[in-house]
């Protein structure tokens, strides 16, 4: 029984990832906004899976207070974190600044999951073979990072700041894989799946949830997955990225950028 962390598992493609990781009898680790949406994923997951090992987390991931708060208490209540998925994802059609000065689409996308990895990774460090699957998308092709333009300080446009988070989501995943090669970190495409988000963002129908789950699962969980990382990952097949996801300088310099933005949530 692996334990396992999900992000925003409390409706669409995470509830459904959370679910399928119960099912496979795997102990897991519901992350909700607040601790009743947790509560209510736990009740519903429960009544699925009489017998599942279900624990429950909560933070705004808008938040990085909460999300450094959430990271202490998972790892003051875990033995040990085998697999975190970094699940959780906004479409931000207006400009919005969180309360640390981040533009909010990247803020949650991007940023909060680098912190929360960073903050988990002593407790991942406890696991035999630890995996960290962070949820890109295909738009990442067309995003780019603009250090000048990281906050839509200068210009926004909705989708193209959706795109430019989940290009940061490749770029962390892949430069996590070569900063600590103790643990297996990929990156994924999910598929076009029906959600909240691809209504809000693209006013589009898509796969069903189970579809989307597929490969964070996969990732989490499968023998095959064993060893394999820095890659990212469509349908649960390595397949290649935009070559921007590729460029390591880029990878390393979003990482200084994003490491110097949390420095204040970082252990001293």
């Amino acid at each position: 029984m692996k334990t396992i962390l999900v992000t925003g598992s409390t409706d669409g493609i995470g509830l459904e990832t959370a679910l399928e990781l119960a099912n496979c009898g795997h102990a897991v680790v519901l992350h909700g906004r607040n601790a009743e949406k947790a509560q209510r994923a736990r009740d519903a997951i429960r009544q699925a899976v009489p017998g599942a090992v279900l624990h429950t987390a909560h933070a705004d991931l808008a938040n990085l207070d909460a999300v450094a708060l959430m990271a202490q208490d998972l790892t003051a209540r875990l033995p040990r974190l085998d697999a975190l998925i970094n699940n959780a994802g906004v479409y931000m059609t207006e400009r919005r600044i969180s309360k640390a000065g981040f533009e909010m689409t990247l803020a949650v996308n991007y940023i909060a999951h680098f912190l929360l990895t960073v903050l988990l990774l002593p407790l991942l460090k406890k696991s035999p073979e630890p995996r960290v699957a962070t949820v890109s998308s295909i738009a990442h092709t067309r995003g780019q990072i603009d250090f000048n333009n990281m906050n839509g300080e200068r210009h926004f446009d909705a989708y193209r700041a959706y795109a430019n988070s989940k290009l940061a989501d490749a770029l962390f995943a892949n430069e996590l894989a070569r900063r600590e090669p103790w643990l297996a970190s990929n990156s994924l495409h999910p598929g076009v799946i029906d959600t909240k988000l691809l209504h809000t963002g693209f006013s589009a129908k898509g796969d069903s949830v189970a579809v989307g789950a597929r490969t964070s699962v996969y990732l989490a969980t499968s023998p095959e997955a064993k060893g394999i990382s820095e890659k990212y990952f469509d349908n649960c097949v390595a397949v290649q990225p935009a070559p921007m996801a590729l460029d390591r300088k880029l990878a390393e310099a979003l990482w200084r950028w994003t490491e110097n933005a949390v420095r204040p949530w970082l252990p001293a």
